[in-house]
């Protein structure tokens, strides 16, 4: 907030209120050992107009010519201005759990709309209203199968991405849960690895495009695990489900995914928004909330809570989950985003990316001292392999004004690569000369 909304007069009523003469004894209820004594290295207080100074001067050191070519989950793509502007109305972004119906049909009537368009991307039955991100979407995925089979056994695919990986260890941390890694062949998840070990499993997790950015086939893990309970996670960015087979196809179980993608800005750590749609016969499963439509009795449409799942709805022991919110807003953009771009645009975008990065990865390979590591099997990222140091060659292409990913901790001598349809012709060609030049 820029201004504090309490006057010292205020302050002391409330002070007077609690039989307390000042701050100090406010708080005198806090063990001394656990108050701070020592300053906290941020200099002198500051007037309202020296911090924005202060805060200008430090925005300045940004590099604001720097050329993205990051990916790994989260995505630059372009959104249209119309977006900022409609999810920017007051109505929207005071909007919060919608209690009651009867004063909250504008929120109920988005994230229907929001569900609806989710199950038309990802080919499933029944979307809720949205979780935190795409990586908690995997554990409440997770949570939501093991409910179901009783079984404590989860396979995950070595191409989910690393952060997802610790973010399902550790909401599941405490239940006894054995994590089993499915190794991958040529970037590829390894089918094979998963025959004859369907026996106790609860789930197992597929991300497509992966973490090397191939496409993987949903459809063979749902075969081989067509003799068990065992529930197939398809995981993977919902934007590319415009243009790949959709896990409903693939009969997968459950999809989950990072909503970031469909109209939400890149920021330093999130918000994001968790994407989860399954099967019907999971709903009772489904955590968080669902919203359906239905007639008033003026006989006209209305919206309501269908199942609330939380523990704030029902009995602590009843619920699903102990997600507390949704991503509302973020929910909003996405829905504003999904319609602006439509059927048309959303398969368009995604085509020029594989266009854009298609050219980049051919023009590279044909460079001396770079190899395109596993073929064409992509959509917007790719890997490329380098005799030279890629730590140094990351630090090279920074200071040369492009940002590029080096995944040495999981492939030796190789940097990632991502192309969206906000980079040009034109830059693509600067970034493969500057990579020619080192």
């Amino acid at each position: 907030m820029p201004y504090f909304s309490r006057t010292k007069e205020e302050e002391r009523k409330i002070l007077s209120s609690l039989n307390k003469n000042n701050f100090s004894d406010l708080i005198n209820i806090i063990p001394r050992k656990y108050l701070l004594k020592d300053r906290l290295g941020i200099g002198d207080p500051l007037s309202e107009m020296e911090i924005e100074n202060e805060l200008t001067k430090l925005s300045d050191n940004n590099i604001n010519s720097t050329i993205s070519f990051l990916g790994s989950g989260i995505y630059d793509h372009f959104i249209p201005k119309a977006v900022d502007f409609i999810s920017a109305r007051s109505e929207f972004y005071t909007a919060y759990t919608p209690y009651q119906a009867e004063v909250s049909q504008g929120t109920l009537q988005y994230l229907y709309e929001y569900q609806t368009m989710i199950c038309e991307l990802s080919g499933m039955d029944i979307s809720n209203a949205s979780l935190y991100d795409g990586a908690s979407a995997i554990a409440e995925a997770c949570m939501l199968a093991i409910a179901r089979t009783s079984k404590t056994n989860i396979y995950y695919s070595s191409t989910l991405y690393d952060y997802s990986i610790k973010i399902i260890k550790t909401c599941l941390l405490g239940q006894n849960i054995n994590f089993i890694k499915i190794p991958s062949i040529n970037g590829l998840t390894s089918h094979k690895y998963m025959e004859n070990k369907i026996n106790n499993v609860a789930a197992v997790i597929i991300q497509s495009p992966n973490a090397f950015g191939l496409i993987e086939d949903w459809s063979i893990f749902k075969n081989i695990l067509s003799g068990s309970d065992a529930l197939l996670i398809a995981s993977g960015d919902p934007s590319s489900l415009a243009v790949l087979k959709s896990p409903g196809d693939c009969n997968a179980d459950v999809y989950v995914g990072e909503g970031q993608t469909l109209g939400n800005p890149l920021n330093f750590g999130g918000p994001l928004l968790g994407i989860i749609a399954i099967k019907e016969k999971y709903k009772r499963l489904l955590p968080g909330r669902i919203i359906g439509k239905t007639i008033d009795q003026n006989g006209h449409d209305a919206y309501t809570l269908t199942l609330q799942t939380r523990e704030q709805h029902i009995r602590k022991e009843k619920a699903t989950s102990n997600i507390c919110t949704n991503q509302g807003l973020l929910a909003l953009r996405s829905t504003l985003y999904m319609s602006l771009m439509g059927k048309i645009g959303l398969p368009y975008i995604n085509k020029i990316c594989f266009q854009k990065s298609h050219y980049a990865a051919k023009m590279i390979n044909n460079l001396k001292n770079y190899n395109l590591k596993y073929g064409y099997n992509f959509l917007k990222e790719f890997i490329i392999e380098s005799n030279h140091d890629i730590a140094l060659l990351t630090e090279y292409s920074k200071r040369q004004g492009f940002l590029i990913e080096n995944i040495q901790h999981i492939l030796k001598n190789c940097f990632k690569i991502c192309i969206t349809e906000k980079i040009s012709k034109q830059q693509i060609d600067s970034f493969i000369d500057c990579l020619d030049k080192y």
